[in-house]
């Protein structure tokens, strides 16, 4: 048994293929001197897609058209309030998330709309050291009342004597089953997938979840909330730090009120 905390690795992105790109655009008749603005990828991505919407990438390319919007951030902060969110869908993150509770994952993955997922397997993980969260809200904190003092470290006492009972419990079923002398993984696997009956919505797993920037914005909308549950919150807090770093345009409305992230758009 043993205490972990969630931990977020940002692992993996859209990349656009500018010379077949430009190859692209040169067929559509923009002229040979148009230069894709620098910056982020879900930016210029976004760009490309909005602008092909209209054939407005300079003026005179679409005849209706006689004025265009060549500053990028000008540009995505216009897409963000008009809610023109389907052109931000075509650039993914990856995101690996590691020791977050089985409370987590199945809030997270309910998210599943431009969302690819990639979780731990309980079927086939042995546990033999069972991690689990510690829940920030009954950790000790300056400013505590002597009675919430008490409530918090009983509490913590409980979870404590919790996981390690399901420990236990586990390493029973493993003597039980001669596990260690099994030879076939089949059999293996049908034990262990019994075995994980036994061990809580605590346990912490992890896994790797790719999403649109469109999604995104709607998931940290959501779950970076006061009325969100607490472990999602803070992981989706530490997500959008990486996406504000990554994407700052795209994500850049997101401010923080009284310690939780509230966005200028909503609706995108």
């Amino acid at each position: 048994m043993k205490q972990v905390k969630p931990k977020v690795f940002l692992i993996a992105k859209t990349v656009i293929d500018h010379p077949i790109a430009n190859e692209w655009l040169d067929s559509l008749g923009v002229s040979s001197d148009y230069d894709i603005p620098d910056g982020s990828v879900g930016s210029q991505l976004t760009m490309l897609a909005g602008k092909r919407c209209y054939l407005s990438y300079e003026p005179g390319l679409n005849p209706n058209v006689s004025r265009v919007r060549d500053d990028l951030s000008e540009f995505i902060e216009n897409i963000l309030k008009v809610g023109h969110g389907s052109v931000i869908e075509h650039t993914n993150y990856t995101f690996a998330v590691e020791n977050v509770s089985r409370v987590f994952t199945p809030e997270f993955n309910r998210h599943r709309a431009g969302v690819a997922v990639s979780e731990g397997s309980m079927r086939y993980i042995r546990f033999d050291d069972i991690p689990f969260w510690m829940p920030n809200s009954i950790e000790a904190k300056a400013g505590d009342s002597p009675e919430l003092t008490r409530a918090k470290y009983l509490s913590r006492d409980v979870f404590v004597r919790a996981f390690q009972q399901m420990e236990d419990n586990y390493k029973e079923l493993l003597e039980i089953w001669d596990y260690d002398n099994i030879p076939d993984f089949r059999t293996k696997k049908k034990l262990t997938s019994m075995f994980r009956r036994i061990i809580g919505m605590g346990v912490a797993t992890g896994g790797v979840w790719t999403i649109n920037l469109r999604a995104l914005r709607h998931i940290f909308t959501m779950r970076c909330d006061p009325s969100a549950e607490e472990e999602i919150t803070m992981v989706c807090s530490m997500m959008l730090d990486k996406m504000i770093e990554a994407e700052p345009d795209i994500f850049g409305d997101f401010h923080k009120v009284d310690g939780y992230w509230q966005p200028e758009y909503r609706k995108v």
